[in-house]
């Protein structure tokens, strides 16, 4: 290991430390399932983004027995303090840089279950190893993009696919309360913006945009929601949100950030509407809801100012800045509090463990409420162990 390597890896060590220290969650679960080895036996394969979230997760899942394999969702929101970290702890990890496919490789270890995002892993493994797939116990699929390709497969699924996407915790906790506090954290670190007094348009008005309008107000900034389902843009008005249509906020939005789950919802062609200056932000989990190609090509100058952020000047159009090369930036830059991610994963773990010795049908599955409210117990614990 080289010797930046081993910083990071030892960066990644001292992160994960500091996490468990404030909110425990993951270690009392780690030792249940150090006493209870409920993965004994098994191949367990996890398709993640690879930040120390992720490794605080997979250090303790690890002592539940069986055999961990590890691959990186995007390279954008892969982070190399945690891949060496990882195999330190001699979990094997695929980048997709080591060979030309992480998934493949993945799928060559036989997993018996698999936890995924973006329905990635389990996607390649149906299309490319369909007598694997009568083999495997089940999946965990974690986001909503996924479980949307999920439900747009034709053929029945040979195995429970748990949807935690879809249960109490995640909209309410994680996509509300962890995304829309950390979007904001991230867009002014690598800004170096005061946020009070901006104006910002949100795209979408699901969890992820409710979070993101919530949070934005209470940095004082004036926001506006786009939202085109007539249902969702009532709940906004009745928020206290102005709703106009795409070009109306893009004409006033100094700041615009995406949280649609849909591919190209803001491309070149809206920004010739938009206001000089604009800042684009993705907080979708998919890196392809800013058409970042598009800009790129109309682009006549190109300057990166700063860590994941790149300005473009359009040709006979306004001034754009990318943030994050148009990934989900609070997960590329590994920022905000831990404590609802975490909260997601003990769901995860949770899930998991019941995947391994329940007996699910196949098909998707909304994840159980007793594990749910099993995770919620564990985390009012963590933040409250002098309670009764």
């Amino acid at each position: 290991m080289s010797k930046d390597a081993e910083d990071r890896a030892l960066e990644a060590e001292r992160e994960v430390g500091r996490i468990n220290a404030f909110f425990p969650i993951l270690p009392r679960l780690g030792n249940r399932w150090a006493a209870s080895r409920p993965w004994e036996g098994k191949t367990i394969a996890l398709n993640l983004h690879l930040t120390s979230l992720t490794a605080a997760l997979v250090r303790e899942l690890q002592l539940g027995g069986g055999t961990f394999i590890v691959s990186g969702a995007s390279p954008a929101t892969t982070h190399v303090g945690t891949v060496e970290m990882l195999r330190n702890e001699g979990i094997e990890v695929y980048t997709g840089r080591e060979r030309d496919d992480g998934f493949a490789s993945v799928l060559d270890h036989k997993p018996d279950l698999i936890v995924d995002v973006g329905f990635q892993l389990v996607n390649a493994l149906l299309d490319r190893r369909p007598e694997r797939a009568k083999a495997t116990l089940g999946a965990i699929e974690i986001t909503r993009s996924g479980i949307t390709r999920l439900r747009k497969r034709t053929e029945p699924l040979p195995f429970p696919v748990l949807n935690i996407n879809d249960g109490r915790l995640k909209n309410a906790v994680e996509n509300r309360h962890g995304v829309g506090e950390a979007l904001w954290q991230a867009v002014a670190r690598l800004t170096g913006m005061h946020l009070s007094g901006r104006r910002v348009a949100v795209l979408g008005y699901g969890p992820v945009g409710k979070g993101l309008a919530m949070y934005a107000r209470a940095a004082g900034m004036s926001v506006e929601v786009v939202e085109p389902d007539p249902v969702r843009r009532l709940f906004a008005h009745y928020d206290g949100f102005v709703s106009p249509d795409l070009d109306e906020a893009l004409s006033r939005a100094g700041v615009v950030v995406t949280a649609t789950g849909r591919p190209g919802v803001l491309s070149v062609d809206h920004l010739a509407k938009a206001r000089s200056g604009v800042v684009l932000v993705n907080a979708g989990h998919g890196g392809n809801e800013i058409d970042v190609s598009s800009i790129q090509a109309a682009a006549e100058r190109v300057d990166h100012i700063g860590e994941q952020v790149v300005r473009y000047r359009l040709e006979n159009g306004p001034r754009v800045t990318v943030l994050g090369g148009g990934h989900p930036l609070n997960i590329v830059t590994n920022a905000g509090s831990p404590e609802p991610v975490l909260l997601h994963f003990a769901v995860l773990g949770l899930a998991l463990e019941s995947l391994a010795t329940g007996d699910f049908p196949a098909g998707e599955v909304i994840v159980p409420d007793a594990i749910e409210a099993e995770a919620a117990a564990f985390a009012l614990h963590a933040l409250n162990p002098t309670a009764t």
